[in-house]
């Protein structure tokens, strides 16, 4: 199977640094401009099945990608990480490192933990794997959940460390699983 993972287009609240999570957050005009080269990008892939976070963020950027082209499947399983109490704070503000830590966190900010956000985007891997395993599958999603499955399918690191991959707006990561 043929995957490729897109991080949703820049935001508002990107834009002035702050972490929004499961928060809804609309697409900055510059998020619609990266959205329409992301599309430019892949005009020669052609996908089976495209899944989308249910956030907007998210659903917006995959409609520009494929323009109509095919469906855009929701997947609960695609939302960005819950930050519970730290949703709105920038990165400086709480420890981000322990935070992505999957041997640290444990949900002590009432928020989801690491664990469990590799055990949905697990899930949801091992599900298209099975359905769509000759398939292009496309994935628009967030920074935390393309974390996840980056991980998912390389290893979490000894150290648990998850932090050190970095996905910048509307980057493209593929996958060949």
């Amino acid at each position: 199977m043929y995957l490729a993972v897109v991080r949703h287009g820049e935001t508002i609240r990107n834009i002035v640094g702050l972490v929004q999570g499961d928060t809804e957050s609309m697409l900055s005009e510059r998020g619609k401009a990266q959205a329409r080269e992301v599309k430019e990008k892949l005009k020669n892939q052609t996908f089976d099945i495209v899944f989308s976070s249910p956030l907007s963020r998210a659903y917006q950027t995959a409609e520009i990608i494929m323009d109509e082209e095919i469906p855009i499947i929701i997947d609960e399983r695609l939302n960005e990480r819950d930050y519970g109490d730290f949703e709105g704070y920038t990165r400086e503000e709480f420890d981000y490192v322990d935070y992505w830590n999957f041997d640290y966190n444990l949900k002590e900010n009432h928020g989801e933990s690491v664990q469990h956000l590799c055990m949905r985007v697990d899930d949801f891997l091992r599900e298209i794997k099975e359905k769509y395993k000759d398939q292009k599958v496309l994935v628009v999603t967030h920074s935390g959940v393309a974390r996840a499955i980056y991980y998912c399918i390389h290893g979490i690191p000894d150290d648990g460390d998850m932090s050190i991959v970095d996905i910048p707006n509307c980057t493209i990561m593929e996958y060949h699983i």
